[in-house]
């Protein structure tokens, strides 16, 4: 593949060899209950499949609205 291909501009390079780390930003009062609501889904729908809900999301689905 030569450097003039139309493939060559699909290709990209890193710009420094440390990967980035994701940015944490603090959720808003509405993001959580979102967040609260889809756990207690997940909870509900794992019972009724049979299946194991990580802690994590348990917990989360405890939370008050």
């Amino acid at each position: 593949m030569s450097a003039a291909s139309s493939e060559h501009r699909f290709v990209h390079t890193p710009r420094n060899g440390t990967p980035s780390k994701p940015v944490q930003r603090k959720t808003t009062p509405a993001e959580h209950r979102v967040q609260v609501a889809a756990a207690r889904l997940r909870v509900t729908l794992d019972e009724r499949l049979g299946r194991e809900t990580p802690a994590k999301t348990k917990a989360l689905a405890k939370e008050p609205i």
